[in-house]
This record gives C-alpha cells, sequence and structure tokens, in this order.
C-alpha cells in the first residue's frame, strides 16, 4: 500500500514572461528566483534560473514544466523536476492582481516530482517520487510536497 510521507516545502519568487498565444495554448514562462526549501531530511536553497515553461489551454487549464536547482545546506546540489496541473480561475486572478496570497486548495495546483543528484548523502533522492500541492503568493509561490513511500 501507498502512503505520503512529508518531504519538504518550499517557496520562491517569481518573474514573468508572458510568450503570448502559440499554436499550442498560452505560453508563459516563470523564471524561478533564489528560494529557501526545508524538510525532515534536508534543507537549503532554491538557486536563482530555472523556470517553469507553463501552457494555458482554452479552458484556462494548464499544464506545468518545472525545472529548478536545489542546493542544500551542506553543499549537494539537487535537480529538481516537476509537472503538473494548474487551474486558472478569476477568484484567483483578483487575489493575485489586489497583491494578495491565495490558500492551498483554492484551486486545482498540483504537481508530481522527481529529483537527481550525484551526491552519495542525498542518493535516496533519486529513488524518490513526490506528490505535492501549490498555491500563489503575493511574492511567487510555495509548494509541500510528499514522498510516496511503500508501507
Amino acid at each position: 500500500m501507498l502512503t505520503l510521507e512529508p518531504l519538504l516545502s518550499f517557496s520562491n519568487p517569481i518573474t514573468v514572461q508572458a510568450i503570448g498565444q502559440t499554436p499550442f495554448g498560452t505560453r508563459t514562462t516563470y523564471i524561478v528566483g533564489e528560494g529557501t526549501f526545508a524538510g525532515p531530511r534536508l534543507h537549503g536553497r532554491i538557486l536563482p534560473g530555472g523556470g517553469d515553461w507553463m501552457v494555458e489551454g482554452g479552458d484556462g487549464l494548464c499544464q506545468l514544466d518545472v525545472r529548478k536547482t536545489f542546493e542544500t545546506h551542506d553543499g549537494a546540489l539537487i535537480d529538481v523536476r516537476y509537472t503538473g496541473l494548474y487551474q486558472i480561475t478569476a477568484a484567483v486572478t483578483a487575489r493575485l492582481a489586489a497583491g494578495e496570497s491565495c490558500d492551498f486548495g483554492d484551486t486545482l495546483f498540483q504537481v508530481q516530482a522527481r529529483f537527481e543528484t550525484g551526491d552519495a548523502r542525498y542518493g535516496w533522492l533519486n529513488r524518490t517520487l513526490a506528490v505535492g500541492e501549490a498555491r500563489e503568493t503575493s511574492a511567487g509561490v510555495e509548494y509541500r510536497l510528499y514522498a510516496l513511500t511503500a508501507g
């Protein structure tokens, strides 16, 4: 049986690059700014320069394609990649436009994540599949990830 184990939370600011309408939908690139992450087994900072190459369909449902680099407090580098779904809604758009933060669950904002590292101290992450939820804040994005474990 699969169970969910809290893995880590993270947040980072984002910069928006509106690519515009393409044959595949409305394309927006979100550039990752420096952030932080913390969990029971690791913590550190998110290096700036990753991104989310998001495409929005006609009904406001977005496909996420995110890549980031985490640096642990003790110097290990971890490649973090996740895909997911995000639903644009009028209520969330209005809250963000007013400079407010949204709450977890205000809209569909879910991800599945994988990790890759060459640092043996964190080799267990190479075998970890995580799922999570996210929310938009006035400063960027915040995520809560849970490792899938066989129990």
